[in-house]
């Protein structure tokens, strides 16, 4: 235990944070822009608007592991107040899967970048047990992230204050020395209430510049010379 100890003081004196906790769903991976959205709608057969806000507001028990895919979608057509035939749901399925699993290349670079500098990086997301099984099987690189905690594995969601405790033991880390981006303010808000330094996630870039700040990394340009 010593040698971390010794990291973590050396960590203390130098950095801000101790570790930087990324969400995966348009934060390491692309969001959809309108007109991907209005397609997905057109898809499912609803209007945008309502239907993003009802998507998003209906994954509750799918993102708690509680649903499967077929469940939830049966769930989301009794709020949307439509009818979903199977086939009709397992085309939904396949092309939001493909959605999903479009990566954020700034936002993984800059994850990288942060490991770089002697820090650790993490993973807190809310996720379907579907999708996850997707990513696992698509993405080496999450591996890179030695924490990583989806909603559907421990049946708590975020903004519950229990999903910020579980990342927070298995990171071994007081909160205010965590650095955390979500791209939902609600999300925000929980992670704040958990002690975290949280920011909603804008781009990559926005994210690079509050790390850098808080880092003291040298802007582009400056250092050597």
């Amino acid at each position: 235990m010593q040698p971390r100890a010794a990291w973590h003081n050396k960590s203390v004196e130098t950095h801000r944070w101790d570790v930087v906790v990324f969400d995966y769903g348009r934060v390491l991976s692309q969001s959809l822009t309108p007109v991907e959205i209005a397609e997905f709608a057109a898809l499912v057969g609803i209007p945008e608007p309502p239907f993003f806000e009802l998507y998003s507001g209906t994954r509750d028990e799918y993102d708690c592991g509680r649903h499967d895919c077929l469940q939830h979608w049966r769930h989301f057509a009794d709020a949307a107040g439509i009818a979903l035939p199977p086939e009709r749901v397992a085309r939904i399925v396949e092309h939001e899967t493909r959605l999903w699993l479009r990566v954020n290349p700034q936002a993984l670079e800059l994850a990288r970048e942060i490991r770089s500098h002697g820090l650790r990086t993490a993973i807190l997301s809310n996720m379907p047990p579907d999708l996850l099984q997707a990513i696992r099987a698509s993405f080496g690189w999450i591996d890179e992230f030695p924490v990583r905690i989806w909603s559907c594995e421990h049946g708590v969601i975020k903004p519950d204050a229990a999903i910020y405790k579980l990342c927070l033991d298995a990171l071994q880390c007081a909160p205010q020395r965590v650095l955390f981006f979500d791209d939902r303010p609600r999300n925000v808000a929980g992670a704040r209430k958990a002690g975290m330094d949280a920011h909603l996630f804008e781009s990559a870039e926005q994210a690079r510049t509050i790390v850098r700040a808080g880092l003291r990394w040298p802007v582009q340009g400056e250092g050597s010379g």
